[in-house]
């Protein structure tokens, strides 16, 4: 047993003695407060996705804190992006150094992908689902030099405005009107899994897909079956808390096989989260996929 799960187990235990009224009156002090430190950044909720529409606390993507501290990093991300070193980094750290190989790996499968879907051709239409400030436009431009990139970004209110100030020339949505056309290549990076419905968005993915689709960073379990968890994002700065599933990887195998999805490449990522309290703990995982007739 490693040392966070023997704290967070005592800490359960301790929620489980404590009276209701004052543990529900402690989760309302910035939501997180327990007596061994912050609880779990990862945690099983048993009453799915019900637990978003019943706590204030979980706010989702589209909070003001998010699209700010993005922002303020976006000079010292598009610096290491475009130097020479490598690409051990994410957005979402504090962007101090480069030589983070779970990030390395996340990029690189990311790197492949888009590489094999623009074979033969100098210009490639792109559809960056749930992208933020457009950090995969700055990653393809930088990996594929001689290229033109026509980037399209869908996300949720706050991020695409802040976005179409940081990349004018790009195409922010924050409706579903970028699903009207096609793409040679459509990415979803750590995004399907926060879609309660995530069968339908799927499927509207699959369809706007051309030739290529990538599902990187998915949260995937292999024996039980698909679950929800909440995640609390407080060390990365945000003020926020969303909720997302642990899919079971054969059910969304098949779910993507329905949708005329053939799997070319499955990628293994290290940057897993331990789950508190989860029936079967999670693996971060990518997946791409040819559309049918490419």
């Amino acid at each position: 047993m490693t040392a966070w799960e023997a704290k967070a187990g005592v800490k359960e235990l301790i929620r489980l003695l404590l009276p209701p009224l004052f543990v529900n009156l402690a989760r309302t002090l910035r939501g997180r407060v327990s007596f061994f430190g912050a609880v779990a950044d990862y945690e099983h909720v048993p009453d799915g996705w019900d637990y978003q529409r019943s706590n204030p606390w979980v706010r989702g993507w589209d909070e003001a804190s998010v699209a700010e501290l993005q922002a303020r990093k976006w000079a010292r991300f598009k610096e290491l992006v475009e130097g020479p070193g490598p690409l051990g980094f994410s957005h979402e750290g504090d962007l101090s150094a480069n030589a983070d190989a779970a990030q390395h790996n996340t990029i690189m499968i990311f790197a492949y992908s888009i590489a094999l879907a623009s074979r033969d051709t100098d210009t490639l239409s792109m559809l960056d689902w749930g992208g933020g400030l457009g950090h995969y436009y700055l990653l393809a431009r930088s990996l594929l030099p001689g290229v033109e990139i026509q980037y399209h970004c869908k996300d949720l209110p706050t991020l695409v405005a802040q976005g179409a100030r940081t990349l004018p020339d790009q195409k922010f949505y924050s409706d579903e009107s970028c699903l009207d056309r096609t793409y040679d290549f459509v990415l979803a990076s750590g995004s399907l899994h926060y879609a309660e419905d995530w069968q339908s968005l799927l499927a509207r993915l699959a369809r706007a897909t051309r030739r290529f689709l990538l599902i990187n960073r998915l949260v995937v379990c292999r024996h039980a079956a698909s679950y929800v968890f909440v995640q609390r994002p407080y060390s990365f700065g945000y003020n926020t808390e969303y909720v997302g599933w642990c899919l079971n990887r054969q059910a969304f195998l098949e779910e993507a096989r329905r949708n005329g999805l053939e799997l070319v490449r499955e990628f293994i990522l290290t940057d897993t989260p331990y789950i508190f309290r989860a029936p079967e703990q999670s693996r971060t995982q990518g997946f791409l996929f040819r559309a049918r007739g490419a």
